[in-house]
């Protein structure tokens, strides 16, 4: 007597195991999404550190995320840039790069800032503080790019100086 498995076992073992490799990889993209979030969200912070390190250094913002540019430091020997204090500007998951406004007067210093992102998901554990709006401009002031931080979905993330 031969023993073996029959067609209509194998198929039922192949059909259980493509359900549960259905559900496992849908699982699994919910978790990417939010990884690529945590990703951002980090960015966003190692950016924070090291505009404040420029403005400790320098008095006020940069002009530009750009670590080779001299982004408005005054002269020093040897010249600040943002590339003393990071190798190179992170980019977000999936490409594109970071927005980035500063808040002057005309001629004056660069007195605020404000980093954006564009998050995946909503409620992002790892999120710890989300601008619903841009802050106040107060008068005689002006940013000097225009995104919105409305909170809306997708998700904007945004981080500043106050």
């Amino acid at each position: 007597m031969k023993r073996g498995f029959t067609l209509i076992e194998l198929i039922v073992v192949v059909a259980i195991i493509a359900l549960l490799t259905g559900i496992v990889l849908t699982a699994l993209s919910g978790s990417r999404a939010k990884a690529r979030d945590g990703q951002r969200i980090s960015d966003v912070s190692q950016l924070q550190g090291t505009l404040e390190l420029y403005f400790d250094r320098c008095g006020q913002y940069p002009n530009s995320l750009s670590t080779d540019a001299n982004n408005g430091c005054p002269s020093a020997t040897p010249p600040i840039t943002l590339g003393t204090f990071i190798s190179q500007i992170p980019t977000p998951p999936g490409g594109g790069s970071y927005d980035y406004a500063t808040l002057s007067t005309s001629g004056g210093p660069l007195a605020n800032y404000v980093l954006h992102t564009t998050l995946e998901s909503a409620g992002n554990a790892a999120m710890p503080k989300s601008l619903t709006v841009m802050p106040t401009t107060p008068d005689g002031y002006s940013w000097s790019a225009s995104f919105t931080c409305s909170g809306s979905s997708p998700v904007d993330y945004c981080a500043t100086s106050n």
